[in-house]
């Protein structure tokens, strides 16, 4: 599989999307911040794998791109909130200054809260049945509330309260990453019709990958030496870090075995997951 040729066409779909969902760049101050924090953005990872999902089964690309165009919006929301100052305080995100540098603090929150906001919306007038949106917003809620980011984010900034361990950490990277991961993919499922243990398998690959995704992000931050705290790569050491990645993205390609040959690009999103170095 053309790996790098499917993300292109993907992310080229999701942006003109997202360009049709935005206000103008030039309607207000908010907007610009809304604009800059969104484009030209990264690899639009998580909607990526909802259409996926979804196109294992379905080929009506037009029903699912708006539904996950909605999952980049909530995405954002959430960098630009991790972002902040009072959270993780960081300058820079993709490459350039962070949304509160650029525009200040209180624009910076009330764009990831419009963000938010608009993502909801989105789905609400997403061409579906109204009771898949149901299971949709059933699915994106919690992945995003107290079980899920925001709880993972409280768990990452009051860790230096509790000793960090292994399994603190998973716990806290299954909130932050894994929970809107699993629920990527499972949302491209249900939109699709499917059944509740397919549905169930697409959870264990969501799972996996997504701890996966943020242990070797620790392991590309050793390599790098840019390890700003504590974290798998400096408990166990880079080659073990890496290993446990390994075991968890081997569950998840093992997870997709009832797919067969339609869970192809899944499975290539878990074998580039290891080989990244950025």
């Amino acid at each position: 599989m053309n790996l790098k040729g499917y993300i292109g066409k993907k992310r080229k779909a999701v942006n003109r999307v997202l360009h049709n969902i935005l206000p103008p760049r030039n309607e207000s101050i908010l907007s610009e911040a809304i604009h800059y924090s969104l484009f030209p953005g990264g690899k639009r990872f998580r909607p990526i794998l909802c259409i996926s999902a979804y196109e294992m089964f379905s080929h009506d690309e037009d029903k699912i791109l708006n539904i996950a165009s909605s999952i980049e919006l909530f995405h954002t929301f959430t960098l630009i909130h991790d972002d902040l100052p009072c959270m993780d305080d960081d300058d820079y995100r993709r490459g350039k200054l962070t949304c509160h540098k650029v525009f200040g603090e209180a624009i910076a929150l009330l764009a990831g809260d419009a963000l938010f906001n608009l993502g909801y919306e989105v789905l609400i007038n997403a061409p579906i049945p109204a009771e898949t949106k149901v299971r949709v917003i059933q699915e994106i809620s919690p992945a995003l509330g107290v079980k899920g980011v925001v709880g993972g984010q409280v768990d990452d900034i009051t860790k230096s309260e509790v000793e960090t361990t292994i399994p603190h950490l998973k716990e806290v990277y299954m909130k932050k990453t894994a929970s809107l991961i699993i629920a990527s993919v499972r949302i491209g499922g249900i939109v699709s019709g499917l059944d509740t243990l397919k549905l169930h398998s697409l959870s264990v690959y969501g799972k996996n990958l997504g701890v996966a995704f943020q242990i070797m992000d620790d392991v590309i931050e050793a390599r790098m030496g840019e390890e700003k705290e504590e974290n798998y790569a400096t408990l166990l050491g880079k080659e073990k870090a890496e290993e446990e990645a390994k075991r968890a993205i081997k569950i998840a390609k093992d997870s997709l075995g009832i797919f067969g040959e339609r869970a192809e690009f899944l499975k290539a999103v878990a074998n580039w997951c290891i080989k990244r170095e950025n």
